[in-house]
């Protein structure tokens, strides 16, 4: 009974530490997961990011532009626009 109440103290302390070492396990594991989660996320935004981007410069190019406005009535000039000259006194 002597030696257990002599080494009481030596296992209160054990037993808090393989607590703190439980938590600090599973909160890490947590944190990882969370991290994984979050790359999941940046490579989705990512992936759109690239989609609207590409999608953005197809419609921007001249053909597209022209397709597009023709609809509207406008059209492409034939010839290039005179440049009106005043002569300043």
């Amino acid at each position: 009974m002597k030696l257990i109440l002599k080494h009481t103290g030596f296992i209160l302390l054990m037993t808090m530490l393989g607590v703190v070492h439980i938590f600090n396990t599973h909160s890490a594991e947590g944190k990882l997961r969370n991290i994984a989660k979050l790359k999941r996320e940046v490579a989705d935004s990512k992936s759109k990011y690239q989609e609207v981007k590409s999608d953005i410069n197809y419609r921007s190019t001249e053909s597209q532009l022209a397709k597009r406005l023709e609809k509207s009535g406008l059209k492409k000039l034939e010839k290039s626009p005179m440049v009106i000259t005043t002569k300043q006194s």
